[in-house]
């Protein structure tokens, strides 16, 4: 399949799942804000749509706006949360969604993957409007959970055992995870977000490296060589906290440990931080204002989450304190 096909298929996959959750909710819950820190489902639709119009019909293709009054309304940095229940009507938002993508398609159509423009090369800035579209749809199923929750006195306690992972919660055994070198982060730009990619240094790379570094000793990356898919960093199983990782068994390579991925968020002890080598893309705002010491890292991706975003290296945030997300935590302890 070719990359402009799989992009225009990745894109289907995402909108029909985004339509199939907003055709379950109401016209009034469509606008409601269910919790402080969280926009109305409605408004995730229009951002979704603005978003896609803002980097491939502005920033690539050089045209103007289709809607500065959308502009406004769906960008965060213009819009705070409290107003965002002030809305379009809800067929006028899904009519805008679905004009933009059918402009974004024709572009994409003529769009060129092998070319050398910082937002086109290797067809990364679809991709990160795919996971940008698929990681907005988890939060919109998140917000129907919530409203879900309003509608009933209580609901079912689960049962131990049950659904994905079954078996796996009756086991009480720990697993030892010595103290060496694990892979993190990645080198790869097309298929990442920029908080997940780290750059080391030739100093770093020659220290570091967990495979056969003789390989790549005469031209390491990024000076000639085509390295592994993720660049290295200790782990101490005594951790302070202040390692990249802290006590969460983060490391794509921890050999033994089971269920790492697809159940819920893992939360970290570690603060949202930049790898070494951190460059802000496609912009600032993406992930440098949550540089806060202020939001910790997820890990592992939740059952709601989408394929493009559920691998080893991606790196969710919140406050702590934030007790609504699809997150748990593993336990830890010394040896």
């Amino acid at each position: 399949m070719s990359c402009v096909a799989e992009i225009r298929q990745a894109m289907a996959e995402a909108r029909a799942h985004t339509l199939r959750l907003v055709a379950e909710v109401d016209d009034a819950d469509f606008r409601r804000q269910i919790h402080p820190d969280f926009s109305p489902v409605g408004w995730h639709v229009g951002h979704i749509g603005v978003t896609e119009s803002y980097w491939i019909l502005q920033q690539c293709k050089g045209e103007p706006s289709p809607s500065a009054v959308y502009d406004h309304l769906f960008t965060p940095t213009d819009n705070p949360k409290p107003n965002r229940v002030h809305l379009p009507p809800r067929a006028e938002i899904l009519a805008y969604l679905h004009t933009v993508r059918e402009r974004v398609l024709a572009f994409l159509e003529r769009a060129d993957c092998g070319s050398n423009h910082p937002l086109l090369k290797d067809a990364s800035i679809f991709k990160m409007l795919i996971q940008h579209e698929e990681q907005h749809t988890e939060t919109i199923l998140l917000i129907l959970h919530l409203l879900a929750a309003t509608r009933y006195d209580s609901s079912p306690s689960p049962v131990l055992g049950e659904g994905r992972g079954e078996g796996l919660l009756l086991q009480n055994d720990m697993v030892l995870v010595p103290a060496g070198l694990f892979l993190m982060g990645s080198n790869q730009t097309a298929d990442t977000l920029d908080n997940e990619r780290r750059l080391p240094t030739e100093e770093e790379w020659e220290k570091a490296a967990s495979w056969d570094l003789e390989s790549y000793r005469k031209r390491p990356y990024p000076w000639g060589a085509d390295p592994p898919d993720a660049s290295t960093a200790h782990h101490d199983a005594h951790s302070d906290g202040t390692a990249p990782v802290g006590r969460h068994p983060a490391g794509s390579s921890l050999y033994g440990c089971q269920d790492m991925s697809g159940n819920v968020w893992e939360w970290t002890s570690t603060w949202f931080h930049p790898y070494p080598g951190f460059t802000a893309y496609p912009y600032e705002g993406y992930s440098v204002p949550y540089f806060d010491q202020r939001h910790r890292v997820l890990k592992g991706g939740s059952w709601a989450t989408h394929r493009h975003v559920l691998r080893p290296t991606f790196r969710n945030w919140y406050h702590p304190w934030v007790r609504e997300i699809f997150a748990g935590f593993r336990c830890a302890t010394d040896p």
